[in-house]
């Protein structure tokens, strides 16, 4: 069995986003499915893939829109290869950051996520005024700097993308198999 092989890409302005993204990569390599790590904004092809998952920073309950624009100009190759998208955005203290994953995508986000068929969930991110900007500024100012980032939770995920990838590899391994005595 050939292990899939599955691109993670990301958009983030602060690296709290590429950083959610990098252990979802290491976590699909440790499992055998191995993982090509990259900014949305220089994915130039899915060709060679198996899998994708992109992701992308909130801002203001939006996408970042290099990722949108990754998300729609490869719909066509997402939507033949299984596909996850997540959000990483929710901060302070609330129902928001304790259960990131109840929030709807945003509504651009859904529809290109029922469109391709993708999987999609949102995790919690991070304010950091040290990493600068105007979003940063402003969130801070609100009392809302911290990391709401829950790692145990992103790697729970991981791994159970990577045992579904590997369990599609296997099945197609058994009908490939049964198909040649046939």
């Amino acid at each position: 069995m050939r292990p899939p092989r599955v691109l993670v890409a990301y958009a983030s302005r602060h690296d709290a986003t590429a950083e959610i993204a990098a252990v979802i990569a290491a976590e699909l390599d440790a499992a055998g499915c191995p993982a090509a790590l990259a900014e949305a904004r220089l994915v130039e092809t899915l060709e060679g893939f198996d899998a994708a998952v992109v992701g992308s920073a909130l801002y203001l309950g939006r996408w970042d829109e290099r990722a949108l624009d990754l998300v729609r100009r490869e719909r066509s190759a997402l939507v033949a290869i299984p596909t996850w998208l997540f959000s990483s955005g929710p901060v302070g203290v609330g129902p928001a950051t304790a259960r990131p994953e109840r929030l709807p995508q945003p509504d651009d986000v859904a529809a290109l996520a029922a469109e391709i068929g993708a999987h999609a969930t949102t995790f919690g991110g991070r304010v950091d005024p040290a990493g600068g900007g105007f979003e940063m500024e402003i969130m801070a100012s609100a009392g809302l700097t911290g990391d709401w980032r829950d790692f145990a939770r992103i790697r729970a995920w991981a791994r159970a993308i990577a045992g579904d990838l590997l369990a599609r590899a296997a099945a197609t391994d058994a009908g490939e198999e049964s198909t040649v005595g046939a």
